[in-house]
């Protein structure tokens, strides 16, 4: 099967995302743990482990949405899509891919009006630590922007081979069968077993 171009170009900076969101998360676990064990222990908060955790959740998520995007992660049921013609799932691979990418142009869009409204009347969060919101939000549009660059690429590419008829729509964009998700594991238990 050949591979998706815009996987191989815009696959590496997702992936990139998403290892630092993972580690910002376990940052953010590590953050909470402290801040149970110190209230326990020392009766004292550190004040702004919540706050900073909400704002580290919504930009890990923002960034995240393009690598299971590209990583054909995303939820879709296909209990009846197995069962179409291929022209038909053809149609609605071509459709699911269209509703993302509009979902994630509305999304930085909204993002976007919601910074810029921030900026325009300095609101600041409703805390003790009163951060600036147009500083967090910022990184999470940057986030949203970038799912709905990768999104609307991999719509226009989907339209391309969907005129084409091609069958790498649904290789690319159409749900992972059982058998690409059995070889996508083997893959990762060969390359661990080869490092070990």
């Amino acid at each position: 099967m050949r591979t998706n171009p815009l996987q191989t170009y815009l696959g590496p900076p997702a992936r990139i995302f998403a290892l630092v969101g993972g580690y910002a998360i376990l940052a953010l676990a590590l953050v909470i743990t402290c801040e149970v064990l110190v209230r326990r222990f020392f009766n004292f908060s550190l004040q702004g482990g919540d706050e900073f955790g909400g704002y580290v959740l919504a930009v890990v998520a923002a960034f995240g949405f393009a690598y299971a995007w590209l990583e054909r992660a995303h939820t879709r049921v296909e209990l009846v899509l197995e069962r179409l013609p291929p022209g038909l799932r053809s149609f609605l691979d071509l459709l699911s891919v269209l509703s993302i990418a509009a979902m994630a142009i509305f999304m930085a869009w909204r993002g976007f009006t919601t910074l810029t409204e921030s900026i325009d009347y300095g609101s600041l969060s409703g805390t003790p630590m009163m951060t600036p919101l147009w500083q967090p939000q910022a990184v999470w549009v940057a986030g949203l922007l970038f799912f709905a660059l990768v999104a609307s690429a991999t719509a226009v590419q989907a339209c391309l081979l969907f005129l084409r008829r091609s069958p790498l729509l649904a290789d690319w964009y159409g749900v992972k069968s059982l058998n690409e998700e059995i070889r996508e594991h083997a893959a990762q238990l060969a390359e661990r077993s080869a490092r070990s």
